[in-house]
C-alpha cells in the first residue's frame, strides 16, 4: 500500500497545490487558465504524440478494449438517463447532462499522468485508443440526446451537431494521437535531437495539467442539488469502474495493463468537458460543477483502491 501511495499522493499533491494557490490568491484565475491551456494545447499533445511514435505496438486487437470501456460506458449512460428521469425527476433534457457527467471522466489532465506513472509506457497504447474515441463519441451522443429531448428543428440540430464536430476536429489531444499514429506508420521515427526536444516539452505535461486542474477546481462551488450530485458520484466512481472491471476480466479477458487502464479511466472523477457541455445548454450546471469538485476529492481513495487491485506498484 505504501508503494501505491507513492504514486497517488504526488499526483493529488499537485492538484492540492494548484487548488490552494488559487484559493488563497497566490496565483490568479488567469494564471491557472493559462497553465491549463498550455497543458492541454502544447505539453499533453507533445507527450501523446511521442508516446504514439515510440510505441512498440499493440498487445492485441483494440476491439476488446473498445468493447470493454465503451460497452461499460453505454450501460452507465442508459442507467444515468433512467435515474435522471425517473428517480431524480429531472426534465428530459437534463438526462444527457447527467449521463455525460456519469461517463466523461478527467482522463486527460488526471488519467494520463496517473496511468503513465503507475504502468509506464506500456499504458500508452490503450490510453491513446480510449482518448481518440472518448471525446468525439460522447459529445456527439450527448448532443443528439439533448437536441432530441428539446425537440429542436432539423436546422438547429444540424448546427449543434456541426459545432460539436468542429470542436472534435480542433481538439489537440485527439489530433496529437492521430498524428502520432500516422507518423509511426511512416517508419521514419524521430531523430535524436527532435525526440529530446519533444521529450523535454512532454515532461511538463503532467505537473502542468495537475496544477491547472487544482486551480480550476478552486472556482467550482458545491451548492444544492445533493441528490443529483450523489447520483453522478456513485455512477461515475463506483458503477462505471465495476462494470468495466467485470467486462475486462470476465467477458473480454484483456491483457493486464490494458485492463488496468480501462478500469482506471472508468474510475476517473467527472471531467471538465461535462461541465462545458452543461454550460453550453445551461442545464444542471450547479450539479455538474459540484460533482467535479466532490468526485475529484473522493477519487484520492477510490483510485488508490483501483491501482492496488491492479498491482500498479509491483
Amino acid at each position: 500500500m505504501i508503494s501505491i501511495l507513492t504514486i497517488v499522493l504526488p499526483v493529488f499533491g499537485l492538484i492540492l497545490l494548484g487548488w490552494l494557490s488559487a484559493k488563497v490568491g497566490y496565483v490568479s484565475a488567469a494564471v491557472g487558465k493559462t497553465v491549463a491551456e498550455f497543458a492541454f494545447k502544447v505539453a499533453m499533445p507533445a507527450l501523446l504524440f511521442r508516446a504514439m511514435v515510440n510505441s512498440t505496438g499493440l498487445a492485441g486487437s483494440p476491439l476488446p478494449l473498445i468493447a470493454t470501456y465503451f460497452g461499460a460506458m453505454a450501460v452507465v449512460w442508459i442507467a444515468a438517463t433512467i435515474v435522471s428521469r425517473y428517480v431524480l425527476r429531472r426534465p428530459p433534457e437534463d438526462s444527457a447532462v447527467v449521463a455525460m457527467s456519469a461517463t466523461f471522466g478527467n482522463t486527460v489532465m488526471l488519467g494520463i499522468p496517473l496511468a503513465l506513472s503507475a504502468f509506464g509506457e506500456a499504458a500508452a497504447a490503450p490510453i491513446a485508443i480510449i482518448i481518440a474515441i472518448d471525446s468525439p463519441l460522447l459529445w456527439l451522443v450527448a448532443t443528439m440526446q439533448i437536441e432530441l429531448a428539446q425537440r429542436r428543428s432539423d436546422r438547429a440540430f444540424a448546427a449543434n451537431a456541426l459545432a460539436a464536430l468542429v470542436d472534435i476536429v480542433r481538439n489537440p489531444i485527439v489530433l496529437s494521437v492521430l498524428l502520432g499514429v500516422a507518423w509511426r506508420a511512416t517508419g521514419l521515427g524521430l531523430y535524436d535531437g527532435l525526440d529530446r526536444w519533444i521529450a523535454f516539452l512532454a515532461q511538463s505535461a503532467a505537473p502542468a495539467a495537475l496544477f491547472a486542474l487544482g486551480t480550476t477546481l478552486a472556482a467550482y462551488r458545491i451548492a444544492g442539488e445533493a441528490a443529483t450530485l450523489s447520483a453522478i458520484g456513485v455512477l461515475k466512481l463506483v458503477v462505471f469502474p465495476l462494470i468495466a472491471l467485470a467486462f475486462a476480466h470476465y467477458l473480454f479477458e484483456l491483457p493486464p495493463v490494458w485492463s488496468a487502464v480501462a478500469v482506471l479511466f472508468a474510475a476517473m472523477p467527472v471531467g471538465a468537458n461535462a461541465f462545458l457541455f452543461a454550460s453550453r445548454y445551461e442545464r444542471g450546471v450547479g450539479a455538474v460543477s459540484g460533482a467535479m469538485a466532490t468526485t475529484t476529492a473522493i477519487a484520492v481513495a477510490t483510485l488508490t483502491v483501483v491501482l492496488a487491485l491492479h498491482g500498479a506498484a509491483k
